[in-house]
């Protein structure tokens, strides 16, 4: 079966509307390899995941969220890992997708703000 360039521009509107959609995205610290099979991030470390700031679909096939994080949330954080969910639920295990790097330390002088698109092939 082959999905046409109208199906796959549908099938990536339809991550737009409210409901079990990736909308939240979280922080951690921990740090280990990226495997499939994990749902959760290594080391979640804000009692919470935040919610996107903004939600872009002005691209056929493509969904971009951006997430914000105020100096004051970051402050003392070693961010090593970042992961997007479809709960505002810490450690919920329904990652859509997962990211380890090497640790950046926020000093409580910078903000961060993160991008994702995703896109349907």
């Amino acid at each position: 079966m082959t999905v046409s360039e109208f199906g796959r521009s549908g099938l990536a509107l339809l991550m737009t509307p409210s409901g079990t959609i990736p909308r939240f995205c979280a922080i951690g610290s921990g740090s280990g390899a990226n495997v499939a099979s994990l749902g959760s991030l290594i080391a979640e470390v804000l009692a919470q995941r935040v919610d996107f700031s903004t939600r872009d679909i002005s691209v056929s096939k493509n969904v971009t969220w951006v997430y914000d994080f105020n100096s004051v949330t970051m402050s003392g954080i070693f961010f090593r890992e970042f992961g997007m969910g479809q709960t505002i639920t810490k450690g919920a295990n329904n990652l859509w997708m997962r990211d380890g790097f090497l640790a950046i330390e926020f000093d409580g002088t910078n903000e961060l703000q993160i991008e994702l698109t995703f896109e349907v092939f």
